[in-house]
């Protein structure tokens, strides 16, 4: 027998915790109101798709949809069948009606629960789309779709990486868009390098996809709606705006440096703990496992009850942590390797106490940016390996 379990979902709701990511809603709504002026600055009927995948990643998709809808949000994209009914109860609850889209695969089996909970899912391929439509029309439901364009990402979606694949898609989406079964009502593709200095690419792509969209055309074939901008691409690519931009990670408060510097986002997530331990060390003692760092004089060390099962993992171990003191913010290092649970930082002259706030990262978008850097990743990763035992406290400014 298979038993199923969600990690963390039966811990309790306590008034205090050790570590927590502190979700600003009202940040969110600001950095919403941002990008979609952004969005409409080429043409005003452009709308907003916000994508809430990996749960809001990290903030918390329920509490995230609940914003946005009071903000005026009536499309959101995410990862999953699980995640679209999830938004689909709550836009429900709230007797409010929104566009869920599937941006990524689901199995044609299951074509029911698409049409039950009226979620648009991707056509990734030929072959997915002939067996989603079989499934659709066996259980008797039509399921609306939107066609996902391979440009050059070179990930999922129909081929139109050049003129000749461009030509045979949109006969093969013609094709499809007769079954009675599937309701094609868009079609998208997706940047690969929109965030760079480099435009070629990105014009490259948006020529592929509006060749596919003029040859639908001319087979009496109109997608409808049609949406390539990432955050990236609303930022520096204003004429492919189209019907909609999806905002990602922006909407959160962070992106790469450039976007950063050319909207005024504002952190939604502040990652906290707290000093739970202040001790001495002698000159010589070293800290934590492996003993990789020793100390060269006398220091004051303080632990604190986060590590890598909170998502604190252990290659942020050079990083610099903002302490929340009397005497105003303190930076203090991380010294010695962080543990599962907990890490200790040298507090040394910064007047820190037991009890005091640290702030991991939130304080500015260069925060965030720094840690991802330590690990030789990306801010997206930062954000979404902030685990499930760390709690989300929404408060609104």
């Amino acid at each position: 027998m298979k038993t199923k379990h969600r990690p963390y979902s039966s811990l309790p709701i306590l008034d205090s915790y050790k570590a927590y990511a502190e979700i600003d809603l009202s940040a969110l709504k600001h950095n919403y109101r941002i990008l979609q002026n952004e969005a409409k600055s080429a043409s005003p009927n452009t709308s907003l798709i916000c994508v809430l995948k990996a749960d809001a990643y990290g903030h918390g998709a329920e509490e995230c949809c609940r914003a946005l809808l009071s903000e005026g949000c009536r499309f959101f994209a995410v990862s999953s069948i699980e995640e679209a009914i999830d938004l689909r109860k709550i836009c429900n609850e709230l007797k409010t009606d929104a566009n869920i889209l599937i941006l990524g695969y689901i199995f044609p089996s299951q074509a029911r629960l698409l049409a039950k909970y009226d979620i648009i899912t991707t056509l990734v391929d030929i072959d997915f789309a002939e067996k989603l439509a079989a499934e659709a029309e066996k259980s008797r439901v039509r399921v609306k779709c939107h066609v996902k364009l391979d440009t050059g990402m070179n990930r999922i979606g129909f081929p139109a990486r050049g003129e000749d694949e461009a030509r045979k898609t949109a006969e093969d989406i013609a094709r499809i868009s007769a079954y009675s079964s599937l309701d094609i009502c868009g079609m998208f593709t997706h940047f690969a390098r929109a965030d760079e200095s480099e435009r070629l690419t990105t014009d490259r792509q948006a020529a592929l996809f509006a060749e596919v969209d003029k040859a639908l055309l001319s087979l009496g074939v109109d997608v409808g709606f049609r949406h390539l901008c990432n955050t990236a691409g609303t930022v520096f690519f204003p004429s492919y705006h189209f019907d909609a931009c999806r905002v990602g990670i922006a909407v959160y408060g962070t992106l790469s440096g450039k976007v950063i510097d050319s909207l005024p986002l504002r952190p939604v997530m502040k990652f906290c703990t707290l000093i739970s331990h202040i001790h001495k060390i002698r000159k010589g003692d070293s800290v934590s496992y492996g003993g990789i760092y020793t100390a060269e004089e006398d220091r004051l060390i303080a632990t604190l009850p986060v590590g890598y099962a909170d998502g604190f993992i252990r290659a942020y171990g050079n990083a610099e942590l903002s302490v929340i003191t009397k005497n105003g913010i303190k930076k203090a290092p991380i010294v010695g390797r962080i543990c599962m649970d907990q890490c200790m930082i040298d507090i040394t002259d910064t007047g820190a106490s037991v009890d005091d706030k640290v702030m991991i990262f939130g304080n500015s978008p260069e925060e965030l940016s720094e840690l991802a850097r330590l690990a030789n990743t990306i801010e997206y990763e930062v954000l979404c390996l902030v685990s499930a035992r760390a709690p989300r406290i929404y408060t609104e400014g």
